[in-house]
């Protein structure tokens, strides 16, 4: 048992991809479920996104795998926009009396979410996914805003577009490569611990600049 999960955690394609196969085309449910679960409700914000991406995007570059990767683009592009929606809507008609409303409102996330909104909602809306937490409240400030619904819509596609594409194209390339294949564990913890340690620097960096 500890020979197979310490085989896991160094080889970790060498069992998700015969995984990807046993479960033949309801991998595709399951990522979808996935996503979306992510990208619509902040309790399961907890589940990794585009490390995610980058993971199926890799088994699909194997030559054994049954994945496919325009599938794959089109299964995440619908959960993650269909779950951007959800937020926005939640936003749109959020009860401020609401317990988890007042919670969610009065976190730090949320301040600087709507601080990032406010300055450039074009850009918040279309980039905001690349940067921990804080893509986690766009959708909920864009409906609390009263967004024109076409416009978040337009904007949400694009930011889904270039959020998807980079990352399951990035793990579909590089994933053919004998280095990515190598340190493969390696990397994908770096997709999930990197962006945390630069978001707390960032954080830091502000704080400092605020007391000067």
């Amino acid at each position: 048992m500890i020979d197979i999960a310490i085989g896991f955690f160094i080889h970790p394609l060498s069992y998700i991809t015969p995984l990807t196969e046993q479960l033949n085309d309801w991998v595709y449910l399951i990522l979808f479920i996935w996503i979306f679960l992510e990208t619509a409700f902040i309790v399961f914000s907890f589940l990794p996104g585009q490390s995610v991406l980058f993971l199926t995007g890799t088994i699909a570059a194997s030559t054994n795998s049954r994945l496919n990767i325009f599938l794959l683009l089109i299964t995440f592009i619908f959960a993650a926009t269909s779950g951007a929606m959800v937020k926005y809507w939640y936003g749109r008609n959020l009860d401020q009396k609401n317990r988890l409303a007042r919670k969610i409102n009065d976190s730090e996330k949320m301040n600087q979410t709507q601080e990032l909104f406010d300055d450039n909602t074009r850009k918040s809306l279309i980039f905001s996914r690349f940067i921990p937490f804080i893509g986690l409240f766009v959708p909920i400030i864009a409906g609390t805003t009263q967004m024109d619904w076409r416009r978040f819509n337009k904007l949400n596609f694009m930011g889904v577009l270039l959020w998807v594409g980079l990352c399951c194209f990035s793990g579909y390339f590089f994933g053919q490569t004998t280095f990515v294949r190598q340190y493969f564990t390696l990397i994908f913890l770096m997709l999930i611990i990197v962006p945390l340690i630069f978001e707390t620097f960032w954080r830091k960096i502000k704080k400092h600049t605020e007391k000067i």
